[in-house]
This record gives structure tokens, sequence and C-alpha cells, in this order.
């Protein structure tokens, strides 16, 4: 289970403060094993050494970049914030696109509950345009609590084009954005926290990835002004935005790119680090890899499209904050190439490396300790094995995202479904069955050719680990409680029929669940338009 917060306006690892000098020796660990990289007496098959070479310069990128986003997590936000005594008006905007209404409904009560004053409620309905159920009781429910609806005859430009036309509609200088599901406490301004993170295994992890992004990272940026828009939970000036002419439209991840667009106009970002609006994190593995590829998608666009090292309105240190995120993505050709090297080391004899497993490890180990200490650090330990494996498992989302960019494959925006959607995802688990065969007949075969020589057992072990990191999308392709549940009480019931000397009926499956499965049907099918992206070529 996942730590709990205490009260509502917890911060999140607010009182984390790193020793700079074992930041220091963390970036000199890092050095020096990428100096053993750099000694090329080290490589056998030149190919595969490059490629090694190339996924090393990319993981030292990303750990020097971390180390220079925590170094100093505080800001002062007295002289930036300061709001209690005058309150100027603000819009209020909640986006719909045929999220159920009940859960609409939650979220448009909270925020006209809010403890400001001087503020309205909008409900940008995106429903009627795609004329999806329940718009109009959405439109209902609003009225009923006082918010304002706004529909629009089209849905051109997605979530940003539904948030223009609202605010070509309104006029507060100030105006704030929730998604369908987000409810805002009476006071927020927040990272995006996931009430339902206990349901699962995925809810969990996908709130602990969230947790190590919303923390020390964030709070990081903030220092740097460098803290982008999340989408949701977020106040934003109508002047600045109007600066970089409104949301762009073209874009999957209008937020990131409007970030970016409004830090080069020089607007400044502030990111409070309390957990003040909950929302929901995605319910199975296909809204899962949905919301993912958005997101990967979105960064592809900024390192590809709209690269922060040109950006001359930019400050270097927004420059290298907005290149360090947008290239975590990459990380999914880094994880495909450290996976199948051993898979092809173990079929064909071929070595990447020339010397041995020892003069490596004396390297390795000070990194790879060093870094996962200060990743624990900066954490309050909150790092869970979980969340790493859905990062890691996710590699060909990343890759599908990148490669999708780069060609020019236009993606459609899909929401992230809130319904309680359950069923059978396995075939988002292809890639790392296949992979799991694979190198499980590497193994077997390199032993039975080669015998337990080192080469063997060191390729062997890196194939287990990256099998066992796979294994958390294979976790949450399919609910494997009621696989479970069903096959121990067929077996109840043929001992049951042995016993007896009688034959007996099995009970439905419907009557063989507990309460925390008793929602999820065998063979369920789910609506496959809410959990797989879209995707056309221009």
């Amino acid at each position: 289970m996942i730590k709990k917060l205490k009260t509502s306006y917890e911060t999140i690892y607010s009182d984390v403060v790193i020793s700079k000098p074992f930041m220091i020796l963390t970036s000199l660990a890092i050095l020096f094993y990428f100096t053993w990289w750099l000694d090329f007496t080290n490589a056998g098959s030149p190919i595969l050494y490059s490629l090694l070479v190339v996924g090393e310069i990319y993981h030292v990128w990303q750990a020097f970049g971390y180390i220079y986003t925590i170094w100093d997590q505080r800001r002062p936000l007295s002289k930036i914030i300061s709001t209690r005594r005058r309150q100027p008006q603000v819009d209020v905007f909640i986006t719909v696109c045929g999220e159920p209404p009940e859960i609409v409904e939650r979220t448009i009560k909270a925020a006209t509950s809010l403890r400001y004053k001087n503020y309205k409620v909008y409900v940008l309905n995106d429903g009627m345009s795609r004329n999806l159920p329940g718009w109009k009781e959405i439109n209902e429910i609003a009225a009923k609590y006082g918010a304002i609806p706004i529909t629009r005859e089209n849905n051109y430009g997605a979530k940003a084009g539904n948030i223009n036309h609202g605010l070509r509609q309104t006029s507060a200088p100030f105006f704030a954005v929730f998604d369908a599901d987000h409810r805002p406490y009476k006071d927020f301004q927040t990272p995006q926290y996931y009430a339902n993170s206990t349901n699962s295994f995925l809810t969990q992890a996908a709130w602990e990835q969230q947790e190590l992004f919303f923390g020390p990272i964030c709070r990081g940026k903030n220092r740097l002004n460098a803290t982008f828009w999340c989408g949701t939970n977020a106040v934003i000036r109508r002047s600045a935005l109007e600066s970089i002419d409104g949301i762009p439209e073209d874009s999957i991840a209008e937020d990131f790119l409007a970030s970016l667009k409004m830090h080069e106009k020089g607007w400044k970002s502030v990111y409070v680090p309390k957990v003040l609006a909950e929302g929901l994190s995605p319910h199975n593995l296909g809204n899962y890899v949905l919301q993912q590829f958005r997101w990967a998608r979105g960064s592809s666009e900024i390192m590809f499209k709209h690269n922060p090292i040109f950006k001359r309105g930019l400050t270097w240190a927004q420059k290298i904050q907005y290149l360090y995120s947008s290239s975590y993505y990459l990380n999914g050709f880094i994880i495909l190439i450290d996976a199948l090297i051993p898979i092809y080391v173990l079929f064909s004899g071929a070595l990447p490396v020339k010397a041995g497993t020892s003069d490596f490890m004396l390297y390795f180990f000070p990194f790879i300790f060093s870094t996962l200490h200060l990743l624990m650090l900066s954490t309050e330990n909150t790092v869970t094995y979980r969340a790493i494996q859905l990062s890691v498992s996710s590699f060909y989302v990343f890759i599908k995202a990148v490669l999708s960019t780069v060609f020019g494959i236009k993606a459609k925006f899909n929401i992230t479904s809130k319904s309680e959607e359950s069923g059978n995802f396995i075939f988002l688990a292809a890639p790392h069955f296949l992979y799991s065969a694979l190198g499980i007949t590497a193994i077997i075969y390199a032993f039975i050719k080669n015998g337990f020589v080192p080469s063997v057992l060191t390729n062997a072990s890196w194939i287990i680990f990256n099998i066992a990191f796979f294994f958390g999308f294979i976790r949450a392709a399919y609910p494997w409680n009621l696989l479970r549940a069903r096959t121990l009480s067929k077996l109840k019931s043929l001992g049951v029929r042995y016993s007896r000397g009688t034959t007996i009926s099995a009970p439905s499956p419907g009557l063989l669940m507990n309460n925390n499965t008793a929602s999820v049907v065998a063979g369920s099918k789910v609506d496959e338009k809410g959990t797989t992206y879209d995707e056309e070529r221009k």
C-alpha cells in the first residue's frame, strides 16, 4: 500500500533537503562510470558496443538532469502569491467530453464550493458536438449547482479548442482549469492526485509515478521558473495566454506546448506542492496506454517540432528543463536496446565488451548505488518497484509515440475513460510475453551450447532482470484475481463431486466472486474506442 497523506493540505516532500556534498559525490560517480565506456579498449563487437554507449549517454544525461533539477527544491512563494488581501475575478473551467455524469457532478459540486469569493464556474461541455450520451444531463447538473454550461457546434482543436472557445465567452483576468474527474478542495492550485490510487496494482503504480514528478521534479523546476502546465488543477493569467494567441490546437499535449510558449514570452510560473484536488488514475491498462501515448507524443513534438534549445526567449535553465522532460520518452528505445542485446549475444556468441564482469562492476556499483540512493532520498523512500515496472514496461508505447512524431503521423486527442471498465488487455502485453519466451529460449540454448560460463551467466541475468520489469504490463493486462478465483472454485467443485460420488454443476461465475471482484465479469467486452489510441496519416 502507498503512504496515505495525513491531511488534504500536506505538501509533497516539502521538507526534503538533500546534502549538496552527496549530490556532488553522486555526480563524480556518474562521471567515473562513464569513463569506462569511453575506454574503447573495452569494446568487443563495434556495433553492439556503440549501441550500448548511446544508451549510457542517455542514462548519464537523465542522471545529471535529475541532479540539476533537485539541487535546490526551495522557492519562496510569499513574494509571488498574494491573493489573501485581494481576490481578482477568476473563471473556473471544467472540461467535459463524455465523462460519466456522476463523476462530472462531483467535480461541479466541489468547484462551486470553493472558499474563494470572486469566481464563476463554467462547464465546457464538448459532448454536444460529438453527440455523446449524457451531455444534456451534464448541462442540467451544471445549472443545478449554479454553474454555466458552454457548448459548441464543433469540436475543433479537441480540449485546447474547447478551452479557447470558453475563453472567448468569458472575460475574467484569470481562469482555472479542471478535468472532469478532478475535484478541487476548497483551496487549490496543486499537483495531480489520484483519489483511487489504492484500488489496484495499476492505479497504485500510476500514482507513484506521478508522485515522483509532482514531488522533487516539479519542486526543482519551480526554482528555475520552468514548471509547466499539466492540463488540470491550474490557474492561468488570461493575458499570458492571449500573448501566445491562445492554447495551441495543433498539439496532442497542448498544455506542455502552451507553457513553453508562455515562458518564451517571459511569463513566470509558480508551483504549489500541495494536494488540493483529487482526480482518477486510469482504471485499466488500455486507458493507461492511451494516456502514456498522449504524453509521450506531446513531449516528442516539443523535442522535434519546437526544440527549446532554439527558443530565444527561454533562459538556459528553462531550455535544459524542457529538453530534459521531453527527452524522457526516448527511454523506450534505450530499454529496447538494453533488452535485446543480451538475447542476441546468447544466440550469436558475439560479445559487445571484452572486459570481465568484475572490472565493469568496479565502475558500475558506485554509479547505480549512489543514483538509487539519491532517488530514494529525494522522494523520502516512496519510489516503488511497481512504479518502475510500469514505466519500463511502457517502452513500446514510447517508441510508437516518438516514431509517429518523426514520421508525421497525425494522432487524435482521445479522452482517457473515467469509467471503471475492466476486461482482457493481454494484447497490450504481447511484446512482453514475446520477449519472455525469446529470452528464456536464448538462455536455455546458450546453457546447452556453452555451459555455465561467465558471459552466459551475465547475459542470462540481464534477461531475467528485464523480464521481471516487463511483468508490470503482464500483471495489469488481465484480472488475474478473477481467473484465480474461478480456478479455485472449479477445483473445489470437483473435490465435492468426487468426495460425494455425485455430479454437481459448478455455480455461475457471478456467484463465485467476493465483493471486491463481483463487478468483473469473465469475458466482458470493453469498448475499444475508449481504450486505444486512434491515429490517422496526414
